[in-house]
């Protein structure tokens, strides 16, 4: 079962903005992600197709297939990918309505607040993901009939940021940054809602 196809019906990032490194790159509660790691060249990359998702033995997965016979950590992965992406690209334009249907309450407040900054700052980014390096789960686990899942998503990007003057701001605009972050997803057992939702973001150095 996809616990997903809600979230891609409903419609449906990274930046990488010095003044909101402060805010993306804690992991204090569920900031957005961030782009920590070097840029590259851009003409130095190959496109490639996403790997095959992976996922680890864990008892919390064990636990969380008793609850929910149903759930099949493949189809979960694939629909992780599809929520990064979605969640990525909503975060820089600034679209809200997606981010609401996506995170979880505190996660979105963080958002909205970096993106009110930005909008106030007349800033903006573009964001590209240029290939999906490795997807997998590296946590899984059930506490008072709600589960949580942690994925580990190792991607390329590329960002590009204006000022309000439309002038890029990014030091290494074009360059392709190579991220690593472990996104854990939500759901309650007992509700009706199949979503999953996101919960906390942590950028790995």
């Amino acid at each position: 079962m996809d616990y997903f196809v809600l979230i891609l019906i409903a419609g449906l990032a990274v930046m990488v903005l010095a003044k909101l490194y402060s805010v993306l790159g804690k992991d204090v509660g569920a900031p957005p992600p961030a782009a920590s790691q070097q840029a590259r060249p851009t003409d130095k990359i190959e496109p490639v197709s996403a790997p095959r998702p992976k996922t680890m033995g864990f008892s919390g997965l064990a636990a969380l297939q008793k609850t929910d016979p149903g759930f099949d950590p493949a189809d979960f992965l694939h629909g992780a990918q599809a929520a990064y992406e979605m969640i990525v690209k909503a975060f820089a334009a600034g679209d809200r309505e997606t981010l609401q249907n996506l995170l979880e309450r505190d996660v979105f407040e963080t958002y909205d607040g970096a993106i009110t900054e930005r909008e106030t700052n007349g800033q903006t980014v573009q964001i590209d993901i240029v290939r999906m390096l490795d997807t997998k789960i590296i946590d899984a686990s059930v506490e008072r009939k709600k589960a949580f899942l942690t994925v580990q998503f190792h991607t390329d990007l590329s960002v590009i940021e204006t000022d309000k003057d439309g002038k890029a701001t990014v030091e290494k605009e074009g360059g392709i940054a190579e991220t690593t972050e472990q996104w854990t997803f939500s759901r309650d057992l007992n509700s009706a809602d199949p979503n999953w939702r996101l919960s906390a973001v942590a950028a790995i150095a």
